[in-house]
């Protein structure tokens, strides 16, 4: 393997700290890409390959798809299962294992495909089908899907391998939601059987895809190995794929180059520019989906104030964030929605986000609002993780822009481990006003991430904000049939989300793929957290 730049990269990380990131220098070279640059995939594999290891930012806690949620449990997760639709690389939806068809506005049918089967060989059925549903929207579960199901009345099998569902309202996100993790299903009796051990090291999963659950520990990582009775057209190449946590990125980038990982998507990593310049490994850039933002989290507090929150938004240093944490890969924030997610109605939406203006820094305006509002002085705790260096970059960033407009700013720190806890224990988040976070919607639309931070009962909307008009767009917009018209509705709550700022976005990242340059045929776009990214990986 190509090492001629290990040492360079043991003196770049030595003089990075994790508290305020490594920044861009002038040898490095410019990663930043155009929409037109932007690959969904790579080419496809032509050779199998031995076994490898894939890198995540923190070991795998579940790989049971309703508690799935964040980066580490997709990555595994979708080696295994597959949803009722699938997410192409594009981000366009198209079926999985079943097909979907509409009687009526609010009669969804679906139709499981006749080939499709378990790991075990039994076949996928209407049971299975609605069991998973179920299990999705069951409130005792506290799964974090329930609410993409709201407008569903019932989950019914109409035959052995049909399954209608009946809404109480027309709901056209349904669709992508299907694509994705609230879509996966499982096997009923095996779930049944593991009972709390399902998902779990000592319980796995059962399901369809083109790899197979092997094992898992916390010392070795999850663990794949291809189906070899695969009922669909992918043909798995990789004789096993070991999902790993590494934590730091000077070992995840020697490890990278030295070919003992296989591959990786970073959620940002600040070696990219090393990574780039080296022979050994092969950097992707595709369409995302994801924010980069600080997430309000208590608007009972000081940031409960909108001209708080906009002053915040103005002092911060985006360019910053952009070659310090993403290193260019990513674009100028100008929406909460990333435009990698525009799969349909695609020039609309565009359009849209190209008249919205970028999000620019101007101090002296910010500390008028902070006189306005009579907040000079007052404090925001904002909770990060030094141990995840993009997070305690974004971190540091706002820290600075709050100090520099009269606020103080204090840290609650936590592990790399614990700072999913922000997300799903609103224990973590007392005392807590913000923090920052690399986040996502289920699939390719503006509104799939927003309808989760601005609705009232969205998933990730800890602060309970909500705006009538807001609400009043989104939900037109989710029972509107024609993608155009939705669209422009979307793109008004976009605007409105801009002037109040329940989150503060920062950038909008790419995709990043790195890979062993022995490999190919991952899905280098940001689907690869819905559907499955390996299948068609394998040597060149």
């Amino acid at each position: 393997m190509n090492r001629r730049n290990l040492t360079r990269i043991t003196a770049l990380l030595l003089t990075c700290t994790v508290a305020v990131g490594c920044g861009r220098s002038a040898e490095s070279p410019t990663t930043s890409r155009t929409a037109g640059d932007l690959k969904p995939t790579t080419a496809a594999a032509t050779k199998d390959a031995d076994a490898i290891t894939w890198a995540v930012y923190r070991d795998v806690q579940t790989i049971d798809p309703i508690y799935v949620f964040d980066y580490p449990d997709n990555t595994a997760l979708t080696l295994f299962c597959e949803s009722l639709l699938r997410t192409r690389p594009d981000g366009t939806i198209t079926d999985g294992l079943a097909s979907l068809s509409r009687t009526d506005a609010t009669t969804l049918v679906l139709d499981i495909d006749p080939d499709a089967t378990f790991w075990d060989g039994s076949p996928v059925t209407a049971d299975d089908v609605v069991h998973s549903l179920e299990r999705q929207r069951d409130p005792e579960l506290g799964g974090f899907y329930a609410a993409t199901f709201s407008r569903v009345d019932t989950i019914e099998a109409t035959g052995d391998r049909q399954v209608t569902l009946t809404l109480s309202q027309a709901d056209y996100w349904l669709d992508g939601e299907l694509a994705s993790l609230p879509g996966v299903v499982v096997q009923r009796k095996y779930v049944e059987a593991k009972g709390a051990d399902y998902g779990t090291p000592s319980g796995g999963v059962m399901c369809s895809g083109a790899y197979e659950f092997d094992s898992w520990s916390p010392a070795s990582g999850v663990v794949a190995v291809p189906n070899e009775d695969y009922w669909g057209e992918a043909d798995p190449r990789v004789a096993k794929i070991t999902v790993k946590g590494v934590v730091d990125e000077a070992a995840l980038t020697s490890s990278l180059i030295a070919g003992e990982i296989g591959g990786t998507y970073p959620p940002a990593i600040s070696t990219l520019p090393v990574l780039e310049e080296n022979d050994a490994v092969t950097v992707t850039q595709g369409p995302g989906y994801a924010t980069a933002a600080l997430v309000i989290s208590d608007l009972e507090g000081t940031l409960g104030d909108v001209k708080v929150r906009q002053a915040l938004s103005l002092a911060l240093d985006r360019k910053g964030v952009v070659d310090n944490v993403f290193h260019g890969a990513a674009e100028d924030a100008r929406w909460l929605a990333n435009p990698g997610t525009f799969a349909s109605a695609r020039e609309t939406y565009q359009a849209a986000y190209d008249d919205s203006p970028v999000l620019e820094q101007d101090v002296e305006r910010a500390k008028q609002l902070i006189e306005e509002a009579g907040a000079t002085g007052r404090t925001i705790t904002i909770g990060m993780s030094s141990a995840i260096p993009d997070i305690a970059y974004e971190a540091g960033a706002f820290k600075t822009a709050g100090e520099r407009i009269g606020l103080k700013v204090e840290f609650k720190s936590v592990s790399a481990e614990a700072f999913i806890n922000f997300f799903i224990d609103p224990k973590a988040r007392e005392g807590v006003d913000a923090f920052p976070t690399v986040t996502y919607g289920d699939y390719a639309d503006p509104a799939a991430l927003s309808a989760t931070v601005v609705l009232p009962d969205g998933a990730q909307n800890y602060s309970g904000f909500n705006d009538p008009e807001i609400t009043r767009l989104m939900e037109e917009a989710r029972g509107t049939e024609d993608a155009e018209a939705r669209a422009e509705l979307v793109i008004e709550a976009q605007r409105r989300t801009m002037e109040l700022l329940p989150w503060i976005p920062t950038a909008q990242p790419n995709a990043v793929l790195v890979t062993n340059n022995e490999l190919t045929g991952a899905v280098s776009s940001f689907a690869y957290m819905s559907s499955p990214w390996a299948e068609n990986l394998g040597a060149r």
